[in-house]
């Protein structure tokens, strides 16, 4: 029996928007996973990609809060040395 796979390439940053523009504040993994047509293993990895990136920051176990603000970029963070 042979694995039969696919590759997907999804926009995070067009994702990040889509979700603002529901209006939502919270977003639970298996919502996500139910409108990829993914796995809620594969939208939990989703998250935590946009959790890294700013777009999302973790609320409980399955739940994240939609960040309204774009997210800070760390190459546009200048430290002050006094």
């Amino acid at each position: 029996m042979s694995k039969y796979t696919i590759n997907v390439t999804i926009d995070l940053r067009l994702l990040a928007m889509k979700l603002r523009e529901r209006g939502k504040k919270f977003v639970r993994v298996h919502e996500i996973a139910y409108e990829l047509g993914v796995s809620p293993r594969t939208a939990g990895k989703i998250m935590v990609s946009l959790a890294r990136l700013g777009y999302v920051v973790k609320w409980s176990e399955g739940v994240y809060m939609v960040l309204e603000d774009e997210p800070c970029r760390a190459d546009n963070v200048f430290e002050k040395t006094v």
